[in-house]
């Protein structure tokens, strides 16, 4: 279920439609179970397929209640009252959620958290009111997530959002305004994925070229810093879904395997697995110069998750 919902939004992207939108969310979330109460934020890409049906890419954090940070990536399915026009319109979603949860374990293990990720559903319920001859909306939106043998979570977010008309064709850079490759230098900082979420100056070197109509391919050398939980460095390989919003934006989500040249010791682990999952946008100064900011999840097997989070610019040839 999961491939083929993530396929079809990737399908989507690809297929001829106006009115991307692009939403940004802040709120409040209780934790059904254990009856707490936190933030919760986010922030969504949305495709129109048809006049009442449209597919979503969300990222989704959900806040710090006691002994758990989650957040994860959602792809889901909607059905809508009708177009967009000037007043209100109501719509309905459902899909599934990929989760990453750092928790805390009771033990007497050395190891004090768990970098857990699974699979969750997720339902939700949207009501949005559209401005008279304007691209911006508010909407209000209220997401049930259920993972199981985990926490379910009830979130209420309000949310700001804009519609773009996107770019006919092909992307931005087989169009004209540059070309297909691109190395990009970058930095940022890194946040471990533990309870106390520990920091590091970072740092990345990326190699981009376009492969389809709506496909990029990356190759990315990557510094995590050096505080004690990021000491390692690699090499990663990403396929990205790329969108033209317009003649200068373009917004991707990519995804591929991590390959550490140097990690932490983990529970006397001999071989470490990791993957990198990233959102990032580009925008495009020049004919041959681009700006680039990316989120970006590195995935373990061993409890050393980070998020790294890179700005930075590049030169198209």
């Amino acid at each position: 279920m999961q491939r083929m919902l993530f396929g079809a939004v990737a399908l989507a992207a690809a297929a001829s439609a106006p009115a991307q939108e692009v939403t940004g969310y802040a709120g409040t979330l209780r934790v059904n179970e254990a009856n707490e109460h936190t933030f919760t934020a986010g922030a969504s890409y949305t495709h129109p397929v048809h006049e009442y049906l449209a597919l979503s890419v969300s990222y989704l954090n959900e806040g710090h209640p006691i002994d758990h940070h989650r957040d994860g990536v959602a792809g889901q399915v909607w059905v809508r009252s009708g177009p967009n026009q000037p007043g209100w319109s109501v719509a309905a979603g459902a899909g599934q959620y990929f989760y990453f949860d750092t928790s805390q374990l009771h033990s007497d293990s050395s190891t004090k958290y768990t970098n857990d990720h699974g699979w969750a559903a997720i339902y939700s319920l949207q009501a949005t009111y559209h401005y008279a001859d304007s691209r911006w909306y508010n909407q209000v939106q209220i997401n049930r997530i259920s993972p199981s043998g985990k926490d379910s979570t009830t979130s209420l977010m309000l949310g700001v959002g804009y519609q773009f008309n996107g770019v006919k064709g092909d992307k931005l850079h087989l169009e004209g305004p540059s070309t297909d490759e691109a190395i990009t230098l970058m930095a940022g900082q890194g946040i471990n994925n533990s309870l106390s979420s520990e920091t590091a100056a970072i740092a990345g070197l990326e190699y981009r070229r376009a492969v389809g109509r709506y496909v990029d391919w990356t190759v990315t050398a990557l510094y995590e810093g050096n505080t004690p939980q990021s000491k390692r460095n690699g090499v990663a390989t990403q396929l990205w879904l790329i969108r033209s919003l317009n003649q200068k934006v373009e917004l991707g989500m990519g995804a591929g395997p991590y390959f550490n040249a140097k990690v932490p010791d983990a529970d006397g682990q001999r071989s470490h697995k990791a993957g990198l999952i990233s959102i990032g946008g580009r925008y495009h100064l020049a004919k041959r110069v681009v700006a680039q900011a990316t989120w970006n999840r590195v995935v373990t097997d061993y409890h050393r998750d980070a998020d790294l989070f890179l700005i930075g610019l590049g030169y198209s040839f």
